[in-house]
């Protein structure tokens, strides 16, 4: 019995070897100041450093404000795709810091969030 958990352990570590793996190029969109009631748009680059296609189920803002648009298809192994963000900074102002939520099929680590920082002025 052991030996066969044994196995099937070293099985699962040997099996994640060999996977999708989500890379973002930076973990933060830093907009600096802008005007209020404006729309900006930045890119962050996903690079898939596995050797198995890479699915990105959901990216979603975490609030209206801020709306990703991501990819549909795979991103094949070594590849890369953009994520846009735009931002409306409505009519308040202040700092803002808000979060977009990667949702996908890399087995390590199946969400990662990257921020959106700045001032509305």
């Amino acid at each position: 019995m052991k030996k066969i958990m044994f196995v099937g352990v070293f099985a699962l570590g040997f099996s994640s070897l060999f996977a999708q793996t989500l890379s973002l190029e930076k973990e933060e969109i830093q907009f600096g100041n802008i005007k209020l009631n404006t729309d900006v748009t930045s890119k962050i680059k996903v690079t898939n450093t596995g050797d198995k296609p890479l699915i990105l189920k959901s990216v979603v803002g975490s609030c209206g404000c801020t709306v990703p648009e991501y990819p549909t298809t795979p991103i094949a192994p070594g590849s890369s795709a953009n994520i846009t963000v735009k931002y409306s900074s409505g009519s308040v102002a202040g700092d803002f810091n808000k979060s977009v939520t990667i949702t996908s099929n890399d087995p390590a680590s199946s969400r990662k969030i990257f921020r959106i920082k700045g001032k509305a002025e």
